[in-house]
């Protein structure tokens, strides 16, 4: 594993959202369920037709079936609903109307998160000092959870028709940061999508690994920076900023 220490100029962070900022444990399987409790009392066919593991089931199938929309959770899982719906008999605008309140349901109750007890401190001392980002594969909406006041942008797989560690949504967040790659610090769980994917496209890469993991095995070793929590990282880059100016 090659560690890297950071270095200035920084003129942007970016940050990855699920397990990054918030905790997602429990909250995509409360929200599936929240879900499955309207089609129960609505479009009750559904359910008697597909479970909980039979909609992850056609989630993958129509994955593998349209990877031109594989990147997009959301498309995904509005497609999942309406092939279920169809599989229990529903079609014309009963059939639309089921998807759109299903998904509204699932989207509401997948952002009630729990914020790290490091990340609004972290966003505060950052705020006005350099452009902040956030860049999810997923379709965690920053305003829905109070924290859009931080940020100066936010992308998204859904909206770029792309996902991490895809170049195209690296180049992008460059372009929305107006810096060059170097000059940006990229936070992420994920050692492929964020640490990989960020060292592979300029930027400076951080791997927040809160559980002291072990570099896996099947991605390519980039130089990065590890650090076990975000009030870790705040104390090296308000430094590092500091510097920079």
């Amino acid at each position: 594993m090659t560690r890297r220490t950071l270095q200035a100029p920084i003129a942007a962070v970016t940050f990855d959202l699920d397990f990054t900022l918030w905790d997602l444990d429990g909250v995509l399987p409360h929200a599936e369920a929240v879900c499955h409790g309207l089609l129960e009392q609505h479009y009750p066919a559904v359910t008697q037709h597909v479970g909980a593991e039979g909609m992850r089931e056609l989630r993958n199938q129509i994955a593998a079936e349209r990877p031109d929309i594989a990147h997009d959770v959301t498309a995904l899982r509005r497609a999942g609903l309406r092939r279920a719906g169809e599989l229990a008999g529903y079609a014309g605008p009963i059939l639309d109307t089921l998807v759109e309140e299903a998904f509204d349901v699932f989207l509401e109750a997948r952002h009630a998160v729990r914020l790290y007890p490091d990340t609004l401190a972290m966003l505060r001392a950052l705020q006005g000092r350099v452009r902040v980002g956030a860049i999810t594969n997923g379709n965690a909406d920053i305003a829905r959870i109070g924290l859009d006041a931080y940020f100066d942008f936010a992308l998204s797989a859904v909206d770029l028709g792309a996902a991490k560690p895809s170049h195209l949504v690296f180049d992008t967040a460059a372009g929305r940061a107006g810096v060059a790659a170097g000059q940006i610090v990229h936070v992420g769980d994920d050692v492929h999508s964020d640490v990989y994917g960020a060292a592979a496209n300029g930027m400076q890469a951080v791997w927040l690994n809160r559980d002291n993991a072990a570099w896996p095995g099947d991605v390519p070793d980039v130089p990065h920076t590890p650090v076990s929590s975000l009030a870790e990282l705040e104390g090296m880059l308000l430094g590092l900023i500091r510097e920079s100016m």
